[in-house]
């Protein structure tokens, strides 16, 4: 890589590696538990590393946190489920593992920009 070469772009731009064991292990545990209580210690066991290597692994590889990653992903798919089914939005949220209404339409509207029943109300 330090010496220019007819290959350097190649080296430089080809497939970047797969994700570590540990961090696809936390991504199987994550999926599979997404809609239970999720703490930082729960994934890292998991995961076979400490919270401090698993947090570093996910903002080196994933971007955000690993707690930031679970929100992100639960709001998704509670999204999906808000615009698929005629279910209450409380209900969905509650089927996802949200424990608190009030703090979820928060993060719900920082995340999509409009709140969980605006959404309900475009199905």
């Amino acid at each position: 890589m330090a010496q220019p070469h007819s290959h350097t772009g190649e080296l430089r731009d080809g497939p970047q590696p797969g994700y570590p064991r540990s961090l696809r292990a936390a991504l199987a545990f994550i999926e599979a538990n997404l809609a239970e209580h999720i703490s930082l210690g729960g994934i890292a066991g998991a995961a076979g590393c400490s919270p401090r290597t698993l947090s570093s692994a996910f903002r080196g590889r994933l971007g955000p946190s690993p707690t930031s990653y679970v929100r992100n992903l639960r709001l998704d798919r509670i999204r999906e489920d808000i615009l698929a089914a005629s279910d209450p939005v409380g209900t969905i949220a509650y089927r996802w593992g949200v424990s608190h209404l009030g703090r979820f339409a928060g993060e719900y509207r920082d995340r999509f920009a409009e709140l969980p029943s605006d959404t309900a109300a475009r199905r």
